[in-house]
C-alpha cells in the first residue's frame, strides 16, 4: 500500500508517498493508543513520584511574592530535629517555632527547612529567635532569615 505524505517546513513543501504494507499499517495503528497510554501513565507516575518525594522530603518556602507581600513576624525556636533527609548538601530539619506577628497573637507552627551549617550551628549554639514573614493567605507558611 502506498501512503501519501506531504511535509511543510520554512516554506519548503516536500510531497511523496512511502510504501507500507497493510499489515504493517494496521498493527502500528492498534498500537498508537496503548503506546500513547503508556507514555502518559509513565510521565503521571514519574511527576507524582517527584510531589511525594518533595511532599516527604522538600523544604517549606516562600515565594518572592509571598515574602514581598507577607507580615513581619519574629520566630522562636522551641525545637528542632533532624529529618534523615539532605538536600544540596545540607540537612533538612523540621522545626517547631513559636511566631509572633507584628500585629497580631502568637500561635505555634512546624516548618521543614535547609538552614546551611552556619545557621544550624548559631540554632544549636542557642540562638532561637529569628525575623521572619508569614504568608497573608496562610499564617501556617512561615519564611525564618536564619542568618538576619
Amino acid at each position: 500500500m502506498m501512503a501519501p505524505f506531504r511535509l511543510r517546513f520554512s516554506g519548503v513543501v516536500c510531497e511523496g508517498s512511502i510504501s507500507v504494507s497493510q499489515s504493517g499499517a494496521g498493527q502500528l495503528k492498534r498500537l498508537t493508543i496503548p503506546i500513547g497510554m503508556s507514555v502518559i501513565g509513565a510521565l503521571g507516575c514519574m511527576g507524582g513520584s517527584f510531589w511525594l518525594i518533595n511532599a516527604r522530603i522538600g523544604v517549606d518556602h516562600l515565594s518572592d511574592e509571598q515574602v514581598r507581600d507577607g507580615r513581619a513576624c519574629t520566630a522562636a525556636v522551641l525545637s528542632h530535629q533532624e529529618t534523615g533527609s539532605v538536600i544540596n548538601n545540607e540537612t533538612v530539619y523540621e522545626f517547631e517555632l513559636r511566631v509572633q506577628p507584628s500585629d497580631g497573637a502568637g500561635y505555634e507552627t512546624t516548618i521543614r527547612d535547609a538552614p546551611n551549617s552556619v545557621e544550624a550551628g548559631r540554632i544549636g549554639a542557642g540562638a532561637t529567635e529569628f525575623p521572619c514573614v508569614i504568608d497573608r493567605d496562610d499564617p501556617s507558611h512561615v519564611e525564618v532569615f536564619w542568618s538576619a
